[in-house]
C-alpha cells in the first residue's frame, strides 16, 4: 500500500486539474470574501471575518468531492487498477491508497479555502474568535473533509465510468447538504415562541410553547443524523455555530471507518472489466 500511495502522490503532484482546482478554490474564496467585506456599510468593527470566511464550508466540500472523483476515475479509464493487480498488488492495499489519496485531495482543497478566506484580513482583521475556538473550527473543517472524502473515494473506486461516478458523487453531496440543512434548521427551533394575541381589541404578546420544537428521543435521533452526516459539521461551520464538536468528530470517525471497511470489502469482490 505505501508504494501505491506514493505513486498516487507522484501522479497528483503532476495533475494540472488538481493544481488548478487548489488555486481556483483559493482565488474564488478570496474574491467572495473581499466582495462581502467591501459590501459592508457602517462600522466594520461590528463584523467578524470568520462569518464571511466560513460561509462557504458546504460548497468547498462539494468541490473537493468532484476533484476526488475526477482524479480517481482515471484509474478505471486508463486501466491502471488492473495493471496494479497484474504486478501483484493486493486489492485492499489499492483501495486503502485511493482512500488516503482522496483524503489528501479533500484536505488540500479545504486548506486552499481557509487560506483564501484570509483575503479579508486587511479590512476586518483576523478572526475575532479566541485562538482555541478558532483552532477547533479549523480542525472541524478537516474532520468533515476526511469523512466526505472517504465516501467519495468509495464511489470513485467502485464505479468504473468516471462520468457516472461524478454524477453520483455530486447528487449524493447535494442530498447530504440538503438533509444536513433541514435537520440543522429543525434543531434550531426554539422551545418557546412569542405570539401576538388580540385581547379586547388590543394586540398583546405572550410566550407559548413551540409546537414544532423537537424534544425527547426524536431530538436525539435528529442530532445523531446530523453528527453522522459528513456535511453536518460543514453546515454548522457556515453558521459559526458548532454546538457539539466531540459528537461531530465521533460521527465523522464512525462514517470514515464504516464506509472504508464496506468499500474495501466490496472492492475485493468487484469484477474489474
Amino acid at each position: 500500500m505505501p508504494r501505491i500511495f506514493q505513486a498516487n502522490m507522484f501522479r497528483l503532484r503532476k495533475s494540472r486539474m488538481f493544481r488548478l482546482s487548489v488555486i481556483m478554490t483559493a482565488l474564488v474564496t478570496a474574491a467572495a470574501v473581499l466582495i462581502d467585506c467591501l459590501s459592508i456599510r457602517g462600522d466594520v468593527s461590528e463584523y467578524a471575518l470568520e462569518c464571511c470566511a466560513l460561509s462557504g464550508a458546504p460548497l468547498v466540500q462539494i468541490v473537493g468531492a468532484a476533484v476526488i472523483i475526477l482524479f480517481l476515475g482515471t484509474d478505471h479509464s486508463h486501466k491502471t487498477i488492473r495493471n496494479k493487480l497484474i504486478v501483484g498488488n493486493q486489492r485492499g492495499g489499492i483501495y486503502s491508497a485511493d482512500v488516503l489519496t482522496g483524503i489528501v485531495i479533500g484536505c488540500s482543497i479545504n486548506a486552499a479555502w481557509l487560506i483564501g478566506g484570509l483575503a479579508g484580513v486587511p479590512i476586518l482583521g483576523f478572526w475575532k474568535m479566541k485562538s482555541a475556538e478558532a483552532l477547533l473550527y479549523i480542525v472541524m473543517s478537516f474532520v468533515g473533509t476526511v469523512s466526505l472524502s472517504s465516501v467519495t473515494a468509495l464511489i470513485g473506486v467502485l464505479m468504473q465510468r468516471k462520468s457516472g461516478a461524478a454524477v453520483a458523487a455530486l447528487v449524493l453531496a447535494f442530498a447530504l447538504i440538503m438533509n444536513a440543512g433541514a435537520v440543522y434548521t429543525r434543531l434550531g427551533d426554539k422551545k418557546e415562541v412569542m405570539n401576538g394575541v388580540y385581547v379586547n381589541g388590543e394586540l398583546t404578546f405572550e410566550i407559548t410553547e413551540n409546537p414544532n420544537y423537537i424534544s425527547g428521543l426524536k431530538r436525539s435521533a435528529y442530532e445523531l443524523a446530523l453528527h453522522v452526516n459528513p456535511l453536518g459539521s460543514s453546515v454548522a461551520l457556515s453558521n459559526c455555530d458548532l454546538k457539539n464538536p466531540a459528537a461531530d468528530i465521533a460521527g465523522a470517525a464512525f462514517v470514515t471507518v464504516f464506509v472504508s471497511s464496506l468499500g474495501a470489502a466490496a472492492f475485493r469482490r468487484k469484477d474489474l472489466k
